[in-house]
């Protein structure tokens, strides 16, 4: 074999002889009636397989437009035909089998860059945010709200903000239901896509960490004791308190402790990592 990988026609009659064992004569004479057999096959337009090895085969190329590589200038190529050799599955496994972990990427015509087709990474962004687009709208209208009332960043501040009172702490045996009764002049709000009880809090009272207290307040019209879910159109009550939450008395930050151990017990049956903070805030009690 020459140094290019290309096997001369003496030292492959050679080695047919050897392997089928007949002499250099009768290898040359098989070689090239088996080639001129399989040409005068090719010009009839037939297709030519070989077990094992591959198929030999002929297309039409019709008249198209090209250009002269010397000169630059376009050029008619006339219609002709092409013969084309395509190895069997073995063949070619066993051809590329170095070259197994290689992945084919197309370069543009520079062979220096990647192409990259805008039209194409368009549309298919275009596609993919219509896509979330219409999952967001699904969830909204088929699915209750995701209230996502306090973020997980928030839960260490409501613990230092909060101290002892003189009132006793909640214990595990009290009533799950607000100490005081609510007054009878209680806005209505309705749940709308996008609305949660940490923002309604912020809205109607001007701050989001009283929102526990809206949650116990509505929390039989839930459709599951969860404080993280709130229905879309579902009509909320907001109680009056009794002074504001600037200045609260002592009965609404009675509400506002055991609003929160009521949200601490309903995300401890959740197994939500919230329920601890809100259970150490309850404990502690507030004094605004």
């Amino acid at each position: 074999m020459s140094d290019n990988n290309k096997i001369a026609l003496p030292a492959f009659t050679d080695l047919v002889a050897k392997r089928a064992r007949v002499s250099g004569a009768e290898a040359n004479a098989y070689i090239h009636q088996l080639t001129k057999t399989m040409a005068e096959g090719l010009e009839n337009g037939s297709d030519i397989p070989l077990y094992r090895f591959g198929r030999f085969h002929t297309t039409h190329v019709a008249e198209k437009m090209g250009h002269d590589p010397n000169s630059g200038k376009r050029l008619k190529i006339p219609e002709h035909t092409r013969v084309h050799f395509r190895p069997y599955g073995a063949l070619r496994f066993a051809v590329n089998a170095p070259f197994r972990q290689l992945r084919i990427k197309e370069l543009n015509e520079d062979k220096t860059a990647w192409r990259i087709r805008p039209a194409g990474l368009m549309l298919l962004a275009l596609l993919v945010v219509l896509l979330i687009l219409l999952g967001i709208g699904l969830k909204s209208w088929l699915y209750p709200q995701n209230a996502t009332v306090v973020p997980a960043e928030k839960a260490a501040a409501i613990v230092e903000q909060a101290r002892p009172v003189e009132e006793a702490p909640v214990t595990a045996t009290e009533t799950t239901a607000p100490a005081k009764p609510l007054s009878t002049t209680a806005s209505v709000v309705t749940v709308v896509p996008g609305d949660t009880l940490w923002g309604i809090s912020a809205t109607v009272w001007g701050n989001s960490l009283w929102w526990p207290i809206i949650y116990v307040v509505n929390r039989s019209a839930f459709s599951s004791p969860n404080p993280d879910l709130i229905d879309v159109g579902l009509s909320l009550r907001i109680p009056a308190l009794s002074g504001t939450v600037d200045n609260p008395v002592a009965a609404d930050l009675q509400l506002k402790t055991d609003a929160y151990k009521v949200v601490a017990d309903d995300y401890q049956k959740l197994d939500n990592p919230r329920a601890a903070a809100y259970a150490t805030a309850a404990e502690r009690g507030f004094n605004k």
